[in-house]
């Protein structure tokens, strides 16, 4: 969700944040994925 999404409280600058925010989402999907496409017997029960 970009950053303009979000109402600016004025506490400071958060674009550092939302960069890192993006990353971890990135590495996250990416984990999932590779969950799922393991066809890990979890997912199946």
């Amino acid at each position: 969700m970009p950053a303009a999404a979000f109402e600016d409280l004025g506490y400071g600058d958060v674009s550092k944040l939302m960069q890192l925010l993006e990353e971890i989402s990135k590495l996250l999907e990416t984990y999932a994925r590779s969950i799922l496409d393991s066809g890990s017997w979890l997912l199946t029960t």
